[in-house]
């Protein structure tokens, strides 16, 4: 049954992004502590993904990544008189894969912020979103490694 499972929600698979309800497992539960103005990144960066993802009819992105989104607020929330807080190692990988992903597809997919085929202004912006989206992936991933230290 997993083997079908993780055939049918295959990134190369015609249909996956229709699949629902597939996460990676986290096997390494370990957090990392990081200025609370920091943690601020990596939703922000999030939340454009789920932008382009719902304006391109990938549901399994959006719902992925808005996961995401509420784990880091959940972690953020735990202590919010600490000047840091630790977020998961694994939930950081997941995120930065993810940003990574919608930078790819907007790329090689032609992803638009505005997909209706008129042009307002989208294209421009639309051409500068990867860079933005894997510079906030790369300081997650930097963030992500003080972990491993």
């Amino acid at each position: 049954m997993a083997d079908q499972i993780a055939k049918a929600s295959a990134g190369d698979t015609d249909g996956a992004h229709t699949v629902h309800g597939v996460r990676p497992v986290r096997v390494d539960d370990r957090t990392v502590f990081m200025p609370r103005w920091v943690c601020s990144r990596p939703p922000k960066a999030l939340a454009q993904a789920v932008k382009y993802a719902s304006s391109n009819g990938d549901s399994r992105t959006v719902q992925h990544a808005t996961d995401l989104i509420f784990e880091i607020g959940l972690a953020l929330g735990a202590d919010s008189a600490s000047d840091s807080a630790g977020l998961p190692l694994g939930l950081l990988d997941e995120a930065a894969d993810i940003i990574e992903q919608v930078a790819g597809r907007i790329e090689t997919d032609g992803w638009s912020v505005c997909p209706c085929g008129e042009d307002h202004g989208q294209t421009e912006a639309d051409a500068r979103v990867p860079g933005v989206l894997r510079g906030d992936a790369e300081l997650i991933r930097k963030i992500r490694a003080k972990g491993d230290a």
